[in-house]
Order: C-alpha cells, then structure tokens, then sequence
C-alpha cells in the first residue's frame, strides 16, 4: 500500500484522510490544533467557535460525511431564519418576494431598479467584481445595502475587493444561461434565498472534528513541516494548509512558492460576549460600514450556547491585526452597543486571526489554475479552503472529490 503524506489537520486534511484511509497508508501532519479553526473553545459554561458554527443541510457530502461517521447534526431552530442588517438603523432582512415590497431595507427606486433586472444584458466574456457584477444587475442602492454585509459574512471582504466569478459562480452561470439571474430562478424554481437549513453539532464544531478522526485510520503526528523534503519516503503528498504555508513548505519550488503567496487573506477576530440581555432575538446582524462586520446571536439558535460573537476586521477594516486584543475587544464592546443597545457585558473572549479567510480577488480562477498546473509539475497535490471554496461544505465536497483522483492512481 502506498504511502500518503497529508500535512494540515483542518478540515480539509482530515475529510481527505477519512475518504483514502482504505487506500493508503496514511499520515497526518498538523502543527497546532486539529481541526483549524473548526475548532470549538470551551470556557466555563461557553462554547465557543473560533471559526465556522455551522453548515447549510444543502450538501449531500456532507450529510453523508455526518451519517457515516455517527454523528446526527443539529438544525438551528427557527430564530435562525430572523436575520438583520445594519445601516445607521436595524433592518429585517425579508425572506417572501411581497415581504421584500413591503419591507423598508430599500427605497422604492431601488426596489424599482432591482425589478428591471430582467431586462439587463447578461456579461460573459469578461471577469467581474461583486461590485460591478450586482450594481450592474441589481443597482448601487442594492450592492451598498445586500451585497456589502453579505460578503462581510462570508468572505470578511467587500464587493470591490471580490471576484463574482471565484466566489459566486453558480449565480455567474445562472447568468449567462438564462440571461437574467430572476428569469433563472423562476426557472430552477428556486427563490433567492440559499437552500438548506443551518445545521451544528451539540457540542459545538469540535465534536465533528473528533469524531472524524476517531473513525479515520491513519497516524496523527503533532508535527510542523517546514519543506516537502522532511517527507521523501513517502508516495503522494497533499498539502492541506493555508496558501501562505504551502509557500513556505515549497519554498524549493520557486515559481510555485511566488504564486501561492500571491492569494490574499483577511484578518478577523472574533469576540465573544454574554450579557443579561441583548435584542433582537434572531441568528444575527451583519452591518454595512461599522469595523465590525457582524453580530452572531450562537445563544439564540443552537442548543448549549450562551453567548454571542462579534466579527471585527475583514478586508474592511485590516488595522485590526496590528492591534492589541484590548482594542479590538473596545471596538466591539461599543459596536454591539452601537448597533443593539446592549452595555456592559459580564463575560469577555477573543480569538484574532490575522490570516482567517482567503480573499478571492479579482484574477482567483486564473491564479489557481497556474497554481495547480505548477503543483503538478512538482508531484504535489493542494487542497484547503484557498483554491475553490472557503465553506464546511466546499471542504468536505472537494476532499470527495480529490479522493477520487487519488483512488484512480492505485487501482
């Protein structure tokens, strides 16, 4: 049986070694904790996240992954669906077409301007920013209120600095196939809304981690690799970490080493308070221009949470990681006050990650296309959250599919 190298426990890495643990033998290399940052902190009566909470129940793989591994995963209950945003007021984002109408969260010129994206000519030979891509389709009034916060809480980045084409691509081909992102929707009968439901686990991410690698045989090494010769008696090797690392570990493989430095990340802390209390009872706020980018309301929606999360930072406001955790911890004191009147909390917790989410900019698809052509070249095969996909569920589906390269190339 030959011999496969993993090097990063997150979840990339060790969806991967699940998947090949009865076709190679496996070992798994990771430097500080496994599971990355799906990693759940537990302090007194808290838990946690220092990352992801949770995933949408849209993904097969996943759904699978959680079955064959023994877990049941929990859905979020009903004030999951409440959501807010933030723009010098609090505004319910509307989930029903006529809710939409009714609803203040746009003016009615621009409830106008979104209504004529039927009649907008589709753009299909050309890449576009998130900006260009929904102020074209949607409106600037649109673009500033839904798509600011919206790629605040997914990617900590902003639509100026996002390529529509690397972060959003089924909407992209909606696009171009039927010409109108509505007359698409009507036509896959779908709303505009992400399917699935928001899903956890009990104990918080962290049980999925360890229950991923109880069932995986493989060696876990607590090791730092820091360059792929450490690791010439092995067959195949996968490196599953952050892009920045990679570069590090490759650093012998000039060109590719440049490339893979070259895919930016956002810097995020994520500050966790409790108070007595704290309204609107809902799965969160994310804000428009505030340097905090969002509110998580984790106490409200899963069982076993006591607290909320606050994220501060993104490609909005990257000052944060040269600052000291008291600062950041202010800033998101009197954010949360700010935005939902809470004062003096009577619990306090921060993680800061300086380099928490790859930024897929303008020019990603092409970056990564060279990237893998170079890996290839090399021997060496990368994987993780930088190259196609930064969510739980990206993760899982493409160590599926990364598996079944590997698989191939022993039979």
């Amino acid at each position: 049986m030959q011999k496969l190298a993993i090097i990063g426990g997150g979840i990339s890495g060790l969806a991967l070694a699940y998947y090949l643990q009865n076709d190679y033998e496996i070992t798994v290399f990771e430097k500080e904790k496994w599971g990355g940052k799906a990693y759940t902190q537990k302090v007194d009566k808290y838990l946690l996240e220092e990352g992801v909470n949770g995933f949408l129940s849209n993904s097969p793989a996943t759904l699978e992954l959680c079955e064959k591994i023994g877990l049941n995963p929990i859905k979020a209950n009903e004030n999951s669906k409440i959501r807010y945003i933030y723009d010098d007021k609090l505004i319910e984002i509307p989930l029903k077409p006529l809710d939409f109408l009714k609803s203040d969260i746009l003016s009615f010129l621009g409830k106008l301007r979104v209504a004529m994206e039927f009649f907008v000519e589709p753009v299909c030979d050309r890449e576009e920013t998130v900006e260009e891509f929904a102020t074209r389709r949607l409106g600037k009034e649109f673009t500033k209120r839904m798509m600011t916060p919206m790629l605040a809480g997914i990617y900590a980045s902003t639509p100026k600095k996002t390529s529509m084409n690397a972060a959003f691509p089924k909407l992209k081909k909606i696009e171009c196939e039927y010409g109108s992102l509505f007359k698409g929707m009507i036509k896959l009968k779908r709303g505009g809304q992400p399917s699935g439901e928001l899903h956890s686990f009990e104990w918080g991410m962290s049980q999925f981690i360890e229950a991923l690698k109880e069932k995986t045989k493989a060696k876990f090494i607590e090791k730092e690799i820091n360059e792929i010769d450490e690791l010439n008696d092995f067959d195949k090797v996968v490196i599953a970490t952050p892009s920045f690392e990679a570069a590090k570990i490759l650093k012998k493989y000039e060109k590719l080493s440049t490339l893979l430095n070259k895919i930016e990340y956002n810097p995020v802390a994520i500050v966790g308070f409790d108070y007595d209390e704290i309204k609107p009872v809902s799965f969160g706020i994310l804000s428009v221009k505030e340097k905090s980018l969002g509110i998580l309301m984790d106490k409200y929606i899963f069982p076993n949470r006591n607290a909320i999360r606050v994220m501060v930072g993104g490609a909005r406001y990257p000052e944060i990681k040269d600052m000291s955790e008291e600062e950041i911890i202010e800033i998101a004191k009197n954010d949360v006050e700010k935005i939902t009147g809470a004062k003096n909390p009577k619990f306090t917790w921060i993680k800061v990650h300086k380099k928490a989410i790859p930024n897929y900019s303008l020019g990603h698809q092409k970056l990564v296309k060279e990237i893998f052509e170079e890996a290839k070249k090399a021997g060496i095969y990368l994987h993780g959250n930088a190259y196609k996909g930064v969510s739980f569920n990206d993760c899982i589906k493409n160590s599926l599919f990364l598996s079944e390269e590997l698989k191939n190339l022993v039979k």
